[in-house]
Order: C-alpha cells, then structure tokens, then sequence
C-alpha cells in the first residue's frame, strides 16, 4: 500500500485568520484553488479585528474605505459626508465618540502586527467635527409613526435611544432631571 506524502486525509479545508496547511504564494491562489481532496471548501466569514473590538458596532472596515477613497459615493457628496452617513448608522455622536472612545478597535487593528495601528479614533473625531463645521444632521425618518416614546434620561445614552427611535419615525419626549441635556457628554468632557 502506498502511503501519502501527506499523512493527514483531507476532506475540507478551513481558512481560519490564515491558517492553512498548504503553501500558497498569494491568497487569491489560496482562495480559488481546489480543494486537493475534490471538496467544497469551507470558507469562515467574520468581522475584521478592529470592527469585532468596537463595542458600539460600528462599520469602521466600511467608513474608512471611504476615507481612503476605496468606497465612493454614489451621490456624488464628499466622502466626509459619505463617511458620516456611514459612522450614523451606528453612533449619532462620532465627533465626541472619536476623543473620548479608548479605542479597543485600535488595540484589534491588524496592523499592529505590521507597524502601528490605524488612527481609527482621529478619523471618526475629523469626520464628526466636519459634519458639525458643515451643518449635517442626523438622517430624517421616511415616514412617521404617529407613535410616541419615552426616554428616561438626557446623557449620551439617552439621546442615542432617541435619534435611533426617532429615526424609525416615531416622536420621541426626553425626561432629564437636570436643565441641559447631554449627561458626561456635557459635564464630565472638559471643553478643550
């Protein structure tokens, strides 16, 4: 009986965070390159290491292919604008987001095993202070609800709830205790 060089019999292959008994020169080889035993391989689909670290669920791989100009706009808008657009889907605050966030997202960045991370924080906090300097605002309902909710508390918690509700069309009453609103965001950031 003739024994295989490989001793191991294949029947689909993982590709796991590069993982991979084969040598191959590329990933594109990697990737659409049969499976030596005739198998569908199986491929693993999973978030990027800094968008798996950020807690607040943002598309950091998606805004910044736009900041790179990967990711164009189809409306012709800036790719600030375009970013914001993105960044909104999951924070309404990136401008405060982008100072005061202890960026786990830069501490899961894959580029830390090449060089040094990328300024994930600065980029969000230039996008969101470009959107104030240039008068954007949160995305409109399409259509309302006549529906009313209620949102106990003012802070940064708060008034996340009441723009994602308020973007599902529903109107949106506030209760704070105290005279202003924005909680930390207001009195526990310095101003400068």
């Amino acid at each position: 009986m003739n024994e295989s060089p490989n001793p191991k019999k294949l029947t689909f292959r993982r590709f796991e965070n590069g993982k991979n008994m084969w040598e191959w020169d590329d990933l594109q080889e990697k990737i659409f390159t049969a499976d030596k035993s005739h198998k569908c391989p199986t491929y693993i689909h999973r978030a990027p290491p800094c968008q798996a670290s950020c807690p607040s669920g943002h598309d950091i791989r998606g805004w910044l292919a736009i900041a790179r100009g990967q990711d164009k706009s189809p409306n012709g808008e800036p790719w600030q604008q375009y970013a914001f657009e993105r960044m909104v889907e999951a924070n309404p605050f990136p401008s405060v987001m982008g100072r005061v966030c202890p960026a786990p997202c830069e501490d899961g960045c894959n580029r830390n095993e090449v060089d040094d991370f990328v300024g994930i924080n600065a980029v969000e906090q230039y996008v969101g202070d470009w959107a104030i300097d240039n008068g954007l605002t949160l995305p409109t309902p399409e259509a309302e609800t006549g529906k009313t909710v209620a949102v106990i508390g003012g802070g940064p918690a708060g008034l996340a709830a009441a723009a994602f509700v308020r973007r599902k069309g529903h109107a949106v009453t506030l209760f704070e205790a105290h005279d202003r609103l924005g909680g930390m965001m207001r009195f526990g950031i310095p101003g400068y």
